[in-house]
Parts: structure tokens; sequence; C-alpha cells
């Protein structure tokens, strides 16, 4: 006599056995949970690492236009200074050689004593008179 169900119907309904089954399917369903709970963590983890190296990047090119930056800045303060100090030696030279100077020779030494109090002249080229 054929039976109308298939064999592995015929298998379920062996004492015991279909706990078994039963027990074995949810477990593959675990596991199949799990593999993918695996590979959402595994792309999780590799784009937070794309993320970690783009950030490592930015932060490469931002020391290096920070230093670029500052390098600008110490040419710029180191022309400034220079400047300064010719003019202040040019107006120390006229004070000694004139006995009347013209007012925007007076209005420059004003404006180098107002940039050296205020900080915009370094310190090391400042020399008071």
């Amino acid at each position: 006599m054929t039976h109308p169900h298939p064999r592995h119907h015929d298998i379920s309904i062996l004492p015991g056995r279909g706990d078994l089954m039963a027990e074995l399917a949810s477990r593959l369903e675990a596991l199949d949970a799990l593999l993918s709970r695996l590979e959402d963590a595994e792309r999780q983890a590799a784009d937070a690492g794309e993320h970690i190296l783009r950030t490592r990047q930015w932060q490469e090119e931002t020391v290096r236009t920070l230093q670029e930056e500052r390098a600008r800045m110490r040419q710029r303060q180191q022309a400034l200074d220079d400047l300064a100090e010719h003019a202040r030696a040019a107006v120390e030279a006229l004070q000694s050689s004139h006995r009347t100077l013209p007012p925007e020779v007076h209005q420059l030494a004003i404006e180098l004593q107002v940039l050296r109090n205020s900080g915009f002249l370094s310190r090391r080229t400042s020399r008071p008179r």
C-alpha cells in the first residue's frame, strides 16, 4: 500500500522524531539568524573601516594644511617684523640727523609703537627706544 504522504512525513510520525526534527529546524533557523547578524556586523565593520580611513586621510590633509598655513604665517610675520625694523631704523636715523621731521615720520613712529604694544610684532625683533 502506498502512502499519499511523502517519506519525510513518515519520519515525523515516528515516536520522538518529530520533536527532534522540530528542534533541529528551530536550531537551523537560529543559526541562520546568527549568520545574518554576523554578515550585517561584517558589513558594518567594513563601512566603519572605510569611514576611519577617510577620517584619517582628512586628518592628515588638515594637518598638512595647518602646517602650510603656519609656515605662511611665519613668513608674513617675519616680513612684517623686518619691515617694522627697517621703518624703526629709518625713523631713528631721521630723528638723529634732522631737527624737525615731517608729520608722516612722527605718525610712522606712533604706528610702529602701536604695532609693538598690540603684539603684532614679534618680541624678539622689537627694541624699545
